[in-house]
């Protein structure tokens, strides 16, 4: 007889549901919702690994549905939303190049999760760029681009600028999907952003970054998840002035 779903897995469940509906939504032209929801399958699969923890850990079906739930909200979704802006701005015909780049995020995507699953030195922290990363990154350039309201912080006309440049050229798309690719099948060493404890000594990363991806987004509002990401990538190298714990 087979086991009730737990917890954990109604909420990767919710993660799913949330990354199906964004593609719907996306495809009706509701991308500022479709786009949300990315951030919404986000928060359930912050849940869902908080519900495994509290209940004794995970298990090996809930690793594989969170990993097909992630492929969806996070690497499809996203992908898809990219495409519909920047064919809509481009106006061209050939959309290749556009497609391809799509295309790569998505099989990136794949790939990453497929490796994390298997991985064993992944479990402390992460190896190359999460998949929940790529997906919020390219949420908020498409809600960016869409025109949704931001705080006008330092810089805030440059930034929307580059923005703007990236969704109106294949050239530039293709090569930053390219960049997001390799930096989520790469093997540089990024933290993950769970508490070991209540103090600061061991947390001193995680803090940093939580707090000042805060300030970011009072700061910014939705134009601060890129700078984030940013943040994150070289958070290695900062990460070095604080000692080691034992």
């Amino acid at each position: 007889m087979r086991r009730l779903p737990r917890i954990p897995d109604l909420l990767t469940t919710a993660n799913l549901c949330c990354g199906t509906a964004s593609i719907l939504l996306a495809s009706q032209g509701e991308l500022t919702a479709a786009c949300w929801l990315v951030f919404a399958g986000a928060a359930f699969d912050v849940l869902d690994g908080l519900a495994a923890r509290a209940l004794g850990g995970g298990s090996g079906l809930g690793e594989q549905l969170d990993s097909l739930a992630d492929l969806v909200t996070f690497g499809v979704a996203p992908a898809f939303a990219v495409f519909l802006v920047s064919e809509e701005l481009l106006a061209r015909t050939d959309v290749w190049l556009l497609m391809a780049g799509c295309s790569v995020l998505v099989v990136a995507s794949m790939w990453r999760l497929a490796i994390f699953n298997t991985d064993d030195r992944q479990r402390t922290g992460f190896l190359g760029v999460p998949t929940p990363a790529n997906g919020l990154t390219w949420a908020s350039l498409v809600l960016i681009q869409i025109g949704t309201p931001v705080q006008h912080g330092p810089g805030t006309t440059v930034l929307r600028a580059v923005v703007t440049g990236l969704f109106t050229s294949e050239a530039a798309l293709f090569a930053a999907s390219m960049a997001m690719a390799v930096l989520m099948l790469s093997s540089i060493p990024l933290p993950s952003l769970k508490f070991k404890h209540f103090a600061w000594r061991g947390n001193e990363v995680v803090i940093l970054l939580l707090a000042i991806g805060a300030a970011l987004l009072a700061v910014y509002g939705i134009l601060a998840v890129p700078m984030i990401l940013l943040l994150y990538l070289l958070s290695p190298f900062w990460g070095k002035l604080f000692p080691k714990t034992t």
